[in-house]
Formats: structure tokens, sequence, C-alpha cells
């Protein structure tokens, strides 16, 4: 139960000082707690002898008073210290957690399920903090508030009654035992149950207009009602075990109290035992009631505190397959060249190669285009440009420089990307093209408004480019998403420009637009052109044609169409639908 503390403890020992000062004022005011029964003692004693005085009474509600002005000010210092510190651990803990998913790679996301790494950040985060916070104060009041009641009931009043009383009190011991290792692991079942839950429930909201497209409303709401029931039943179990802890403790308080009224008033007739020295015992004996059930607290928060951060320990320990170099070469800021030399890849998980043998070197201020059948390779190609996944065959090769000698983060500043599912963000149109550039300037977005052909659209929306998209761009259609994108990647002005199929929602008459501004403002950079509408490529300077993961075609727009290969027939039976669409138009 407290290896919970060992694996925060490097949290603790860096915030050592404001733990040692909240444990210091959380001791002050427990201390200052017992001392208010002992003042009722005498007072009662003294009415009961009949040497209650108007002084000596004055003297008891001035001394109260004071305690209690003083309790209220130590209580105020260790809560404000304490439960400050557990809301920094979450908060430290969160930045790491969410900076380790910025590190991980492909991998590493085809295996986590969104909704899990969420609930992990959340619901077990929070569990986490709890145990610098609630948890230090359970235990501190378990123990030494504990002690404090039990050295005013034996020391001070009667040793005697204090044993009697105290006779149930092993049984506690045995039932937080026994319970607290059923709590850890109906916790850990339900926060499971929970991340299936959540990632069930992003599924549906982000998916709906397809559930509605193919009419799947109730389809979808059985899916989330056996989720939601499997959850039920995982936090209802948990409940039933939490539920034990009250009334048990009731139980061995009720025997406890019996004992000591039972046996305290026979002490008081044999006179033992004053009837103050009675009255402050039995108050004591209901302030023992807190620290036992601060016990039985610390075994619950304690439990799930351990349960939840060792499933967040366990996405902390994934390590990405990309190993960053130890001594990284610097390549300087400007790209020359960019090679691929017999690259051969194969996802994780799958027998069969995605791409195999690839060889082409692209040099700066071209544009290569990428073309072939859907599930050729085209997007495995980018992928291993932008180093998303390790490679094991074949070398990738910047300025003649091998890009696992680069550090991650240098290879990819060369790059903006323009991906097939156009990810946009919530907020307004303008922080979205600036999304790579924050410093961007007015007339840069401009700018790269007019490049991404963004211009008309901006005036069908309300707010121009303080309108709000929505989450994923909800408020936008496809083409207004896709030059959305182009715009964020132009504005970065990035040494390759990469439209992976990103031109696949717009009309003939706006690509050539958008490719145009993209050759003339792009003499000197590098462009790599993904496509399927093969007008896309035509002014690349070279053309490589994927089928089943390698090149069978390679070259310039007029040589392969001299080949009187794939692409030839593909571009001329493109260009015939285009014509015959023109037509019907």
């Amino acid at each position: 139960m407290f290896s919970m503390f060992k694996k925060i403890g490097w949290y603790l020992k860096e915030n050592w000082v404001r733990y040692l000062f909240a444990i210091t004022f959380l001791n002050f005011a427990s201390l200052v707690s017992v001392i208010p029964p002992k003042l009722l003692e005498k007072g009662i004693d003294q009415i009961v002898n009949k040497s209650l005085t108007k002084q000596s009474l004055l003297i008891l509600m001035l001394t109260l008073i004071f305690i209690t002005l003083f309790g209220y000010i130590v209580s105020y210092a260790w809560n404000y210290l304490l439960f400050g510190a557990s809301i920094k651990l979450e908060y430290t803990i969160r930045k790491r957690y969410f900076r380790h998913l910025l590190k991980m790679d492909n991998t590493f996301y085809e295996k986590n399920i969104v909704g899990d790494l969420m609930a992990r950040a959340t619901s077990d985060l929070n569990a986490v903090a709890m145990t610098a916070g609630y948890g230090i104060l359970t235990l501190v009041d378990s123990i030494v508030y504990l002690l404090m009641i039990l050295f005013m009931m034996f020391y001070t009043i009667s040793y005697k009654l204090t044993l009697a009383s105290l006779i149930p009190i092993p049984f506690i011991v045995l039932g937080v035992k026994i319970l607290g290792d059923k709590i850890h692991k109906a916790y850990s079942n339900s926060q499971n149950a929970f991340s299936e839950l959540n990632n069930k429930v992003l599924e549906s909201v982000t998916g709906v207009r397809v559930v509605r497209a193919y009419v799947q409303e109730q389809e979808d709401i059985k899916r989330l009602e056996e989720s939601s029931r499997n959850a039920y039943h995982k936090n209802l179990r948990l409940m039933r075990i939490n539920a034990l802890f009250d009334p048990f403790f009731r139980l061995v308080f009720t025997v406890a109290n019996t004992i000591a009224y039972s046996y305290g008033i026979y002490l008081v007739l044999h006179q033992d035992l004053t009837p103050g020295q009675l009255v402050s015992f039995i108050i004591y004996l209901g302030m023992l009631g807190w620290p036992m059930f601060a016990l039985g607290d610390l075994v619950n928060i304690m439990s799930r505190g351990n349960a939840s951060y060792d499933r967040i320990d366990n996405i902390m320990k994934q390590k990405s397959d990309i190993i960053e170099p130890e001594n990284p070469v610097d390549i300087g800021s400007t790209l020359q060249s960019l090679e691929f030399k017999n690259v051969s890849f194969q996802y994780p998980n799958s027998e069969f190669y995605a791409i195999k043998n690839i060889s082409f070197k692209l040099e700066r201020g071209k544009t290569l285009g990428i073309v072939g059948k859907t599930g050729s390779g085209k997007t495995t190609i980018i992928r291993q440009m932008l180093k998303q996944y390790r490679l094991e065959d074949g070398e990738v090769l910047i300025n003649g420089v091998n890009t696992y000698e680069i550090s991650t983060k240098d290879v990819r500043k060369f790059f903006g990307y323009v991906p097939q599912e156009h990810i946009l963000f919530t907020g307004t149109v303008k922080k979205n093209i600036s999304f790579g550039k924050k410093d961007a300037t007015d007339l840069e977005i401009e700018e790269a408004i007019d490049l991404a052909s963004f211009r008309k659209d901006l005036t069908f929306l309300d707010e121009g480019l303080d309108t709000i998209v929505g989450e994923q761009g909800v408020t936008l259609s496809g083409g207004q998403k896709q030059r959305l994108s182009i715009a964020r990647a132009m504005i970065t002005n990035p040494e390759v420009l990469i439209l992976d199929d990103s031109l696949s929602a717009v009309d003939g008459t706006t690509e050539k637009e958008i490719l145009r501004n993209i050759k003339k403002v792009r003499k000197n950079k590098t462009t790599v052109i993904v496509a399927h509408r093969l007008s896309a490529v035509e002014h690349a300077d070279e053309i490589i044609v994927l089928a089943d993961g390698e090149i069978i075609e390679r070259g310039n727009h007029e040589q392969l169409m001299a080949l009187n290969g794939w692409y030839s027939k593909q571009y001329i039976h493109q260009q015939m639908l285009e014509k015959r669409g023109g037509e019907e138009q």
C-alpha cells in the first residue's frame, strides 16, 4: 500500500520543504484540537466540586477562543500547502505525460487507444494527485493525531478505560487489509472499463455524421449502452466494497463506545474517575473516529492511486521505436537534397512490405510527384520522409546524412506537411493558419490565404478570419479544410512542401490555380506531391509510379506518356472523364 509514496518519492523530495511545513502545521492543528476536551473536563469538575468562579470561567472561555483562532490559522496554512502540492503534482505529471505522448512514434498510437490515453490523463491523474494531498493528510492523521488522542486518553485520564475501549480496534486493522486488496483490483477494473467507455464515446461523437448517414443511430446506442453497462457493473462492484468501510467502522466504534460508557460509569461510581474525565474521555473516543476513518480512507486512496499510477507509468515507460542519436549531426537549415536508397518497410504486425527497394534523389528546387493505385505505398514514403517509423532496410538521406544520425526535430523542421486527413483545431481560421508560425504577421497570413486560393471562401464565412472552425473543422467543407491546411503549411515557407493527396476535394480550376501559385513562389524550394488526379503532378520534374510498394515507372510527364504504361493510360482516362464532365455541365 505505502509503495505509492515510493513511486512519487521524486516529487516529495523536490517539494520536501513545502511538505515539511504542511505536516508541521497539520500537527499543530491536531495538537490544538486535543486541548478543548481537557478544558471542558476542568470546567465540569469545577462545577461538580462547586469551585467554579467567574474568573476561572472567563479564563477557560478566553483560552478556548484563543485556541480556536490559532487552530483556524494553522488549518488554513496546512490546507493551502498540502492541497496546493497535490495540484502541482497533477500539473507536473500531466505536463510530462503530454510531452511523452508528443515524443512517441506512430507505432505507439497504433497500439494505444486515444480514449484510454485521455482517461489516464484525467481520472487516473486525479487519483494520483489525491495521494499527494488527501493521502498525506490521512497518513499523518491516522498516525500522529491518533497517537496524540491515545496519549491524552491513556496518560491524562485512565489507562484501564483506554485499554478496555481499544479491544475492538484490531478488527479494524484486519478489515482494512482485506478490503484494501479488493479495492485495488476493483479500481483497476473500473478504470479499464472507463477507458473503454471513453473511447467509445469519442468515436461516436467524432463519427456522428457517418453514423447518421448510414442510419446506424440505434446500433451506436446499443454499442454505447453495452460499454456503459460494463463500466456501470465494474463501478458498482467498487462501490459495494467501498460501502463496507463506513458501516464496518461504525460497528467497531459502537462496540468501543459501549465499553467506554459501561466501564467508565463503573469507574466513576468507584471514584477512580471524575465525571469531567469521563466526559472528556467520551469526547476523545469520538475524536478517535476520524483517524480510524482516515486509516480506511488511506487504504482506499492508496489503492486507487497505486492502480492509477501504474496505468500512467505503463504509458510513460513505453519507448519510441525511433531512437534519438546521442550525438546528432547538424546539417544546417537549408535542404540541398533528399534521397531514398533501397528503402523497404513493413508496418508493425504486418506480414507484407508496404514499400520495397524504393530509390530516388530529389534536389533542391525540384518537384517530385508520387502516384499509384490506392494502397500502393505512396503515404508510406511520406511517413519515412518525416521519420514517423523506424526504418530497418535502406537509408533516407538529407544532404547526404542518414536521418537516423539527425535529431527527429531537425528532420521535421524542413517539412511543411499537408496530410490526407485534414486535422484542424478548435479556434479561429486565423489561429489555424498561423499554427506553425505563432509570430506570423497579418501580411503573411493574407499571402498564405491567396496562395491556397482560400480568399473566396473567406467571403462566405460570417466572421472571416475570426470564424470559429469548430472541432476538427466541423463547420467547413472538405475543400475548405484542404485549402486551409495548405495555407497553414505555406505560411511557414518550408524547405520541402508535402501535399499528400491534398487537392482531391477541390475542382480542377482551383487545383491549377493552387499549383500555379506554389510553382511561382517555390522556385528555389522542394515540393513533393502525392496524388490520384494525375493533372496535379504533370508539371513535376520527376514522377514515380507505384504498384504493390514498388516503383514500376519513373520519369517526367512526357517520358511517362511515351511509355504507354499505367501512367499514360490513367492520365488519358482521367482527361476523358474530365472532358465528358465538362460537356455534360
